[in-house]
């Protein structure tokens, strides 16, 4: 909640931001109708170290899901033409990435079964020390508009917000737990415990890994703003601060309502396909260069 609501403050400062930058543009419409094609197209590259996360969110074995954020660096090649001495649209293509570690200090699982006999009883199974490392890099092509407001002979701030859209390139999980699994038989009644030949050991160290389903295209908000500064008529550099939101759920996983993060002995199911919903979200500096075609 806390995020969305920086995120939701973000979003605003930017929208109270485009109007102004709007009405300048409206005002030095004549001017630049006067002006060359001079910096209007450009060609340029940037680089973003980020803070980023992977959120699943409403995990349906617990409620005490906790994260551990991630750093990346992302990086790409970009084009941009300025209809006019203030705004402009940009297009680019990058490949960046988004990583976290999700933990569960503790999970209580219980479940009717049969075993190999046909006996019915309930599987109790109790989890700890519970880590899974998610890890999703797209290829993205971001389309943005941008505007820019000069402060001097060099000196410049701009202010870029748009939409990525991403293709999942790589899409990992890596989980470990160590997980205790009783067998209680009713009928008797006796409680099975430590005993691995019958599928009920106690304190088993478990790991897996494998690939996270996730949505073949998804689409995410960028904003980003900064100082520029032109090293001469041709060459820009540009360093500010850049966000990014993924607009809507990217998991591929079907929702279960039976899901269970393991079932029996070394079985370790990935935590996001037993949550509602997940999405990527970044935060961090970019560092940039335009060069300025004549």
């Amino acid at each position: 909640m806390k995020n969305n609501a920086s995120y939701t403050r973000f979003i605003l400062l930017f929208l109270i931001l485009l109007t102004v930058l709007k009405t300048v543009a409206i005002s030095q419409g004549t001017d630049s109708r006067r002006s060359s094609v001079k910096d209007k197209l450009y060609f340029g590259a940037f680089m973003n170290a980020l803070n980023t996360n992977i959120a699943n969110e409403e995990f349906s074995a617990s409620s005490t899901l906790s994260y551990k954020k991630g750093n990346s660096i992302n990086f790409g090649f970009d084009f941009g033409y300025f209809f006019s001495k203030v705004a402009g649209i940009n297009v680019g293509v990058s490949y960046g990435s988004y990583s976290t570690e999700l933990s569960l200090d503790s999970c209580s699982i219980k479940f009717q079964t049969t075993d190999s006999e046909d006996e019915s009883y309930e599987m109790r199974i109790l989890g700890k020390s519970i880590i899974e490392n998610q890890k999703i890099s797209f290829l993205s092509i971001p389309v943005s508009v941008i505007f820019r407001i000069p402060a001097g002979e060099k000196l410049g701030f701009f202010l870029k917000g748009g939409i990525s859209f991403d293709i999942p390139i790589a899409k990992t999980y890596q989980g470990a737990g160590i997980f205790t699994y009783d067998g209680y038989y009713p009928a008797y009644p006796v409680l099975l415990q430590n005993l691995p030949v019958y599928g009920f050991p106690s304190d088993l160290n478990t790991s897996s890994s494998g690939n996270l389903q996730i949505n073949s295209f998804n689409t995410v908000y960028i904003v980003s703003g900064g100082a520029s500064y032109s090293i001469n008529k041709s060459i820009q550099l540009n360093l500010g601060v850049y966000i990014s939101k993924s607009l809507a759920n990217i998991s591929a996983y079907t929702k279960d309502s039976n899901f269970r993060l393991t079932s029996k002995a070394s079985e370790l199911n990935s935590i996001m396909a037993g949550s509602s919903n997940a999405g990527v979200q970044a935060f961090g500096l970019s560092l940039g260069i335009k060069y300025y075609l004549r």
